[in-house]
């Protein structure tokens, strides 16, 4: 099963974007958070990239969340409630990435 989620801030005109995808099946699957430039009505090109997880995953789209916050100047990705991946499009600095690892990012939130 292939998950796509995300959100585009107010302005229209940057995207946060998460893609799970099970090209050649579960065992060669690839999870990437993205930022991504928004044009109209189409989103692209991709600004950055974030590797999240590879291979099969028990994950559902109702398992995460895109979202942009209070000031818009950070994306993040939630996984099960908590920050795994965020963009920070003032500073260019990305965070967190490769979910399920013994890794505990300090992502910051406001």
């Amino acid at each position: 099963m292939d998950i796509f989620d995300g959100a585009v801030r107010t302005e229209g005109d940057l995207a946060g974007v998460f893609e799970y995808e099970e090209a050649d099946g579960p065992e060669n699957a690839t999870a990437y958070f993205y930022l991504c430039e928004v044009r109209g009505e189409t989103v692209g090109p991709i600004i950055g990239a974030i590797h999240i997880q590879s291979g099969a995953w028990s994950i559902t789209k109702a398992d995460l969340a895109v979202r942009w916050d209070k000031d818009e100047q950070r994306v993040g990705l939630f996984i099960f409630g908590m920050p795994s991946a965020a963009f920070d499009v003032t500073t260019g600095a990305k965070y967190g990435g490769r979910y399920g690892k013994d890794f505990n990012a300090v992502i910051p939130w406001s």
